[in-house]
């Protein structure tokens, strides 16, 4: 079939073995290289990938041409607010406290579960969009287990794979937020696509210390000022299940101190300079060190999500700064990332961030069938394939995406979704909210920023 049919995921049943034919493959395992040629999906692994993995499949395998196509590792968010999904644009303009005030202090506090479930669904349909297959979720708005395992339900239903980091936000009560967590992992314990994690805003040595005795991961914004870092960032209390975002402002043994640990790290490319944390994210730092990145895409309530957005400021940011390092002659100049490096952090790196390295983030046999196809039609002429993805492609060149050997968008199309009625419930939850703080969003269709009455 082709693979551009609308009726292929109707042929798709669970435990027959797939393959994509012709593509080309963008494996980013150095094991299995990049050619023309197949991957080949048994239930939810890739069973097989090379030049003609396809040819002794069984007779009733469903061979996909896939001529024309690029298909690389599921793409990977290492780091957003997923339950902002419903305030999409709510306050382009604002800094960063404002930011916080309207979300945090505001908004937040008025939420229901299901405003909770309704924001993670319109994120996760836009997360499939776009080519991602897998979110690092942190979910800093948990004020009770019922809204975590709303936001659960929805990611389990919109068929992402995740990692749900609950935390709560600036200045709320936090004494039930250890408790949810080891009930949220029971909640979910028997989908293999939800992982449960604590969040943090910032990281704690008792956090680091839960996290580590009740093996769960930990998730925390990390930014110099926020907590005490000298205190944290050892390699006695990080490690592979923590994820650090941001990561602004932090010393030399600091930074010693990720390497040595295998801790992740998430960079914002385009959140940082927006909200003024810093000109740029600290990928030559991260380079410097040897730490491979993730990167992400933080929340939508000022700017669109936009995962190759972020790919392609975090190429143009580090190649900016690897060339003005060099021409100060500086010793340590790390080299300049092509677009290789920018895919890999996207990819690699993500699958560090959400403590599964070697699972997702590669297309080789024994991973896990997680993978983002994307049509060249639009993009001709092209010669690169790595640069057709990393330097040109688009939403709309995402045509197929597979998570956990399901197809969740064919054709274009994500499946299962209702857009008109997913929008509705997302505009009806966003103007109640708004309501109960005397806010018409019709005064907000020409403004920048929201401003809240009796602000001045």
């Amino acid at each position: 079939m082709e693979i551009f049919d609308r009726h292929v995921p109707e042929e798709w049943t669970p435990g027959r073995t797939v393959v994509f034919a012709g593509a080309g493959v963008i494996t980013m395992d150095p094991a299995a290289g990049d050619f023309v040629g197949d991957v080949v999906v048994t239930g939810s692994t890739i069973s097989a990938v090379g030049p003609s993995a396809g040819s002794p499949v069984a007779d009733d395998a469903l061979v996909i041409d896939a001529t024309g196509t690029v298909i690389t590792p599921g793409l990977v968010d290492g780091h957003v607010h997923a339950w902002e999904g419903a305030l999409r644009g709510v306050s382009p303009d604002s800094e960063i406290m404002a930011y916080l005030n309207l979300t945090h202090t505001t908004l937040a506090p008025l939420m229901t579960p299901e405003d909770m479930a309704i924001g993670e669904r319109v994120t996760a349909t836009r997360a499939l969009e776009q080519g991602v297959t897998t979110i690092v979720d942190n979910s800093h708005n948990v004020r009770s287990l019922e809204h975590g395992q709303a936001v659960v339900d929805a990611l389990r239903e919109a068929g992402l794979r995740a990692v749900v980091a609950a935390g709560v936000g600036l200045g709320h009560p936090d004494a039930h937020l250890h408790r949810a967590v080891l009930d949220l992992r029971d909640h979910c314990a028997a989908d293999p696509r939800i992982d449960v994690r604590l969040m943090e805003l910032f990281p704690s040595v008792a956090g680091l210390r839960f996290a580590a005795e009740n093996g769960v991961g930990l998730v925390a914004e990390t930014i110099a000022g926020m907590g005490d870092l000298d205190a944290v960032m050892t390699t006695e209390l990080l490690g592979p299940q923590v994820t650090l975002d941001h990561v602004l402002g932090l010393a030399d043994s600091h930074w010693q101190a990720i390497a040595a640990s295998g801790a992740a790290i998430a960079l914002v490319p385009r959140s940082d300079p927006h909200y003024g944390l810093a000109a740029a994210g600290p990928v030559l730092t991260a380079n410097r060190f040897g730490v491979q990145e993730a990167i992400s895409t933080d929340n939508e309530f000022e700017y669109g999500s936009d995962i190759l957005g972020e790919l392609r400021t975090l190429l143009i940011t580090q190649r900016g700064q690897a060339y003005a390092a060099a021409g100060t002659g500086a010793a340590d100049a790390p080299r300049p990332y092509g677009v290789r490096d920018a895919l890999r952090a996207a990819t690699v790196g993500g699958a560090r961030a959400a403590g599964l390295s070697g699972t997702i983030g590669v297309l080789a046999p024994g991973a896990k069938a997680d993978l983002t196809v994307f049509s060249l039609a639009r993009l001709r002429p092209i010669a690169s394939y790595l640069g057709a993805v990393a330097g040109y492609a688009e939403s709309q060149d995402v045509t197929a995406v597979v998570v956990d050997g399901v197809p969740r968008k064919w054709a274009g199309e994500v499946l299962g979704v209702n857009r008109d009625e997913l929008a509705r419930q997302a505009e009806e939850s966003r103007d109640r909210l708004l309501k109960q703080v005397g806010v018409d969003v019709d005064s907000l269709r020409f403004a920048g920023s929201l401003e809240l009455p009796g602000a001045h």
